[in-house]
């Protein structure tokens, strides 16, 4: 008898393990960034309010993933903004509007009413739809890439 011979597989390198799994099978990813911005809604909604801080009253939340707390208009720009790219891409439409409005309403401190928190549900609806569907991989990519967006616009401020 012959002893059959195994086939190694290649190494390849600079590939990390899981990055083309699907985040839809990573659900903690889809929450970390979904949760605090659901939050918001749901304070604005089932309380009529949302945290400020004490100086400026600018509008703040506070992030169950690591216990700080962010400027809630600033933290949904920058979702808007990285979606937007994943619109550009894809040549899709996630209707982040109704989130970009809410957003804009944060930061100049003006009233929120039901329809917003409804449009900007909506706009959260179809970011968890087109996030669910990315690989870990991509998402990484997508989150780097607005990093250097977003560097490259405050070096232009700088200038």
């Amino acid at each position: 008898m012959t002893a059959q011979k195994k086939r190694a597989k290649a190494y390849k390198p600079g590939r990390l393990a899981g990055e083309n799994i699907k985040l839809k099978l990573q659900p903690w990813k889809v929450a970390a960034l979904m949760n605090p911005l659901t939050s918001i809604l749901d304070q604005l909604e089932q309380e009529g309010t949302i945290d400020v801080t004490g100086q400026k009253g600018v509008a703040v939340f506070r992030d169950h993933n690591d216990g700080h707390w962010y400027e809630s208009s600033v933290a949904i720009a920058g979702v808007v903004e990285a979606f937007e790219i994943h619109e550009i891409r894809f040549g899709l439409d996630l209707h982040l509007d109704g989130l970009r409005k809410l957003g804009k309403a944060l930061e100049y401190g003006m009233p929120v009413d039901a329809h917003q928190t409804a449009a900007a549900r909506d706009s959260l609806k179809h970011i968890r739809a087109a996030t669910l569907e990315m690989s870990a991989g991509y998402a990484r990519d997508l989150i780097q890439d607005f990093q250097i967006k977003e560097a490259l616009g405050q070096a232009r401020e700088a200038v």
